[in-house]
């Protein structure tokens, strides 16, 4: 498919019209814009009758499958095992530590890349933002929290949160009398690409120090839930929103230790049920100054509509038992989805911005609307719709299928100026201020500039001001400054709007970048090739709602060829210019140098898989050892969605070729099942060495799961191959009835017949029910019988710590795991009363040649001699492979 260039820059939309997608066909997607191809929430619920999920969901449900929740212990004791393991002697060190700049001209392609959109340097997303006494704190939504001054020259961004466990972000508060920062982990949006915390921190002399775990606030109460928002009712109290309930502390240092205290559990029999994860989220927590803590509103919701959403007050200082689902008045008790709170400092006002379950199943705006009182129980005034912020100089909206407040469950804040209650803020997918109370708007933050009068591709920024990537989740207020954390990064301005600048259509012109150096970067993938134009290897990767990056041998910053979402991504060894990118469900974009564009013409093409329902970034792999029939420099390809898929030019592909067949030369090699639910996960393809060149004589293998979701009732799961010369599924009693992350052939083994299983997941510790099971890594040797192929399994789990294993790769002798906590690696020979589990390099948070504590996707073994491994919030690293 080829999107229209935004002179009609929309495209890739509409999940549900992916249940329309059949053989050599390209999705009729409504019109949306590129970079944020995120479907509507209600086709990512557990009983979704499409049975499409997005990508946020599936990482949640590789770790929860078949079920969906996990209890509170599992990370911790996953990484006590980590750290008793030894390590080895080579060092990691950071690849993508440069600024990636969307913007750079010389990468504008006009049909596939977001070059020109204003965004300036990007970073990963940010879910939590604090400032104060002159500096600002970022937590990335996996990447930890991050300390810069905001006055010092040259200030960079340091990492403060590396020795803890948790670097998924909730919230952060700074308090600035006592110099302390207050550190919610877990990231609770509900999208799914999140990832459960550990509790809640407190570190003291905040400008100076770093995290350890002895700053944890409590016990293990809070662990494994994600926490929405911290509140404090300035008399000694702190209150943490959580997605398993409403929880209390004292913010006495005294009594740091004590276990935090439930005061809100809507649900309380579903906290313990595996199948009911959505029951008891609680959202915000309005706390009316100078009210002494008297009164507590909360708002409990789950985002597609529950019996229990609703709001609930305690006039009884939040006490347990206190909390009582009130009618606010002139709000919509029947449709009350996600919402978040603000207050003016004198108490006199307060507004909230909802979410509606009722928009998000129709398919419209899930924007409820944004409301202001005076008193909690109302009358709440609607203040802003989606159709008054559309008017306020959006650059989304109906006419693009795209409305405002189309995320209104996933991007949503609001914040007041501190000396002046009629001045505030609110994030949707934009950013929007009102210095009336409401009455008139601007759209500040406009998604981008593409469309607008002053946008010029020719001219290297765009021809427009800069402006906030889009997807807000955070601000922070402090010094006349106000700061926004999204899905690209942390930006700021001047809160005085007499210090402010728009132009005439209500666009802020006076945005500050805070993106460079801001490690926060959430890859998926990663590959390498040798530059054709300069000495050494590009390194390129998809990312969540960054694109495609691209960094060049010796460049001192990242571009971004690709546009929207990046997936997976193959580039070519011999020339790291030749990159296959994924956007989305196997829509696959190639260009044969490095997406070079000036604008005026594309240097990319469409070579997408007409799959009927492949995983939201769904596998597609190098057969290794094989020519293409084309020109036979490069390898072929193959690609899993409810199919496996070959295609036999690789990168001698050309765009005529494509233009001339619908199926992009895809071909169909077995289907998992006729009703499309079963979907591939992970893929290994070998040729022939003696027959290269022919597909025929290729060997495959794929593990899958389903049924449509891969979670919940009906969960199942397999791997299938051609080994032996039919298409077979291999025997998987007695290996553990959860997530298969990924499956290999072992490179040393010329007949193909042993493979490498891993397994996503926790053990039945912590997933009790048809879930059981306690291993993630097997060899499986396979065999031929009378009946077909046989297969032995041999569990090398022993030693292995009790963590969601992501992807396996073998190096000499070396077996080497991905997981969420790092990588590992041991000697692929050993049985299981030999084998020695082993840390790739030193401890996490000890040196800078440390892995950080975050979740490593997918790992690449590269022809300059080194493993890279692409973290989901942390950014690409290396590390040499003779030292594994």
């Amino acid at each position: 498919m080829i999107i229209s260039a935004l002179s009609q820059r929309a495209v890739l939309a509409g999940l549900t019209a992916l249940a329309t997608l059949g053989a050599g066909s390209i999705p009729a997607y409504a019109e949306r814009p590129v970079e944020g191809p995120r479907p509507l929430a209600a086709a990512e619920e557990e009983d979704d009758s499409s049975g499409l999920k997005t990508f946020a969901t599936q990482i949640s449900e590789a770790r929860m499958a078949p079920y969906g929740s996990v209890a509170p212990g599992e990370y911790s004791d996953a990484l006590a095992d980590l750290r008793g393991l030894p390590g080895t002697a080579g060092r990691w060190r950071e690849v993508t530590n440069q600024p990636y700049d969307n913007d750079d001209p010389a990468y504008r392609d006009p049909v596939y890349s977001n070059s020109g959109a204003g965004w300036g340097n990007v970073a990963g997303r940010i879910t939590g933002l604090a400032a104060g006494r002159g500096y600002v704190w970022a937590g990335g939504a996996d990447g930890g929290v991050f300390r810069k001054s905001l006055t010092a020259r040259h200030a960079r961004w340091e990492p403060i949160s590396d020795r803890i466990l948790a670097l998924s972000t909730g919230d952060l508060v700074y308090d600035e009398h006592a110099d302390t920062l207050w550190y919610a982990t877990g990231e609770a949006n509900t999208g799914g690409t999140t990832y459960t915390g550990a509790g809640v921190y407190r570190l003291r002399k905040a400008r100076s120090g770093t995290f350890t775990d002895a700053d944890r606030v409590g016990g293990d109460e809070l662990e494994s839930r994600s926490i929405n928002q911290l509140k404090f009712d300035g008399r000694g109290t702190v209150y943490a929103a959580t997605t398993r309930g409403l929880w209390r502390h004292s913010t006495d240092p005294a009594r740091h230790g004590q276990p935090w205290q439930l005061v809100l559990m809507p649900n309380p029999a579903s906290d313990d049920d595996i199948t009911k994860p959505y029951d008891n989220i609680v959202n915000d927590v309005l706390i009316p100054p100078r009210d002494r803590g008297r009164t507590v509103l909360a708002n409990a919701a789950w985002r597609s509509g529950a019996a229990y959403n609703g709001y609930y007050l305690s006039t009884a200082g939040g006490a347990p038992g206190s909390f009582a689902r009130t009618a606010l008045t002139g709000l919509d008790d029947a449709d009350v989805g996600n919402a978040e709170f603000t207050a003016s400092r004198d108490g006199g006002r307060f507004y909230l911005v909802q979410e509606s379950p009722a928009g998000l199943a129709a398919g419209a705006s899930a924007l409820k609307g944004v409301f202001t009182a005076t008193n909690v129980r109302g009358p709440w005034t609607l203040v802003a719709d989606s159709s008054k912020l559309e008017r306020s100089g959006s650059a989304i909206g109906e006419d693009q299928d795209y409305p405002v407040g189309v995320q209104a469950w996933y991007n949503n804040f609001i914040e007041v100026d501190p000396a002046d209650p009629r001045h505030f803020y609110v994030g949707l997918e934009e950013v929007y201020e009102t210095e009336d109370g409401g009455g008139a708007w601007k759209t500040i933050g406009p998604y981008w500039n593409f469309g607008f009068d002053c946008f010029d591709r020719t001219q290297p920024d765009g021809g427009c001001p800069a402006t906030t990537h889009p997807d807000q989740h955070s601000i922070a207020v402090s010094g006349g400054t106000v700061l926004i954390g999204d899905d690209g990064g942390v930006y700021s301005r001047p809160l005085p709007p007499g210090r402010s600048a728009e132009d005439a259509a209500g666009h802020a012109t006076d945005w500050t970048n805070h993106n460079a150096g801001l490690r926060t970067l959430q890859y998926y993938s990663v590959g390498t090739g040798r530059d054709p134009n300069r000495r050494g290897y590009t390194v390129a990767g998809g990312l969540q709602d960054n694109g495609g990056s691209l960094l060049r041998a010796g460049a001192r910053k990242q571009v971004s060829p690709f546009g929207g979402d990046g997936g997976d991504v193959i580039v070519n060894p011999r020339n790291g210019c030749q990159i296959l990118d994924e956007y989305t469900y196997l829509i696959l974009w190639l260009t044969k140098n490095c997406g070079v564009s000036d604008g005026t013409t594309s240097a990319i093409f469409d070579v997408s898989v007409p799959d009927v329902n492949a995983r939201f970034t769904a596998p597609f792999r190098v057969v290794r050892g094989s020519r293409n029939i084309g020109d036979g420099t490069s390898e072929r390809w193959v690609a899993g969605g409810n199919t496996f898929w070959r295609h036999d030019y690789g990168f001698s592909y050309t765009a005529a070729q494509a233009a001339a067949d619908p199926s992009r030369s895809w071909k169909p090699q077995y289907t998992l099942d006729a009703t499309g639910q079963r979907l591939i996960v992970g893929m290994d393809a070998v040729a022939d060495p003696r027959a290269p060149a022919d597909p025929a004589r290729d060997t495959y293998i794929a593990s899958w799961c389903g049924q449509a979701n891969c979670n919940s009732a009906g969960f199942t799961r397999g791997v299938v191959t051609n080994w032996g010369g039919a298409w077979t599924e291999l025997d998987l009693t007695g290996l553990p009835n959860r997530f298969p992350n990924n499956v290999v052939f072992d490179p040393y083994d010329r007949t193909n017949s042993t493979v490498y299983l891993i397994f996503n997941g926790f053990n039945r510790r912590f997933i009790e029910g048809p879930g059981a099971g306690v291993k993630h890594v097997y060899r499986g040797k396979l065999g031929k019988t009378a009946g077909g192929v046989s297969v032995t399994w041999t569990d090398l789990s022993v030693g292995f710590p009790d963590v969601p294993a992501t992807d396996v790769v073998v190096v000499g002798n070396r077996l080497v795991v991905g997981t969420d906590l790092g990588v590992l690696v041991a000697d692929r020979r050993a049985t299981p009363a030999t084998i020695r589990w082993r840390r790739v390099g030193p401890a996490p948070g000890t040196t800078r040649g440390s892995l950080p504590l975050t979740a490593a996707f997918d790992l690449h073994v590269s022809r300059d001699g080194y493993l890279y491994a692409a973290t989901h919030g942390r950014g690409i690293w290396k590390t040499p492979l003779p030292l594994l």
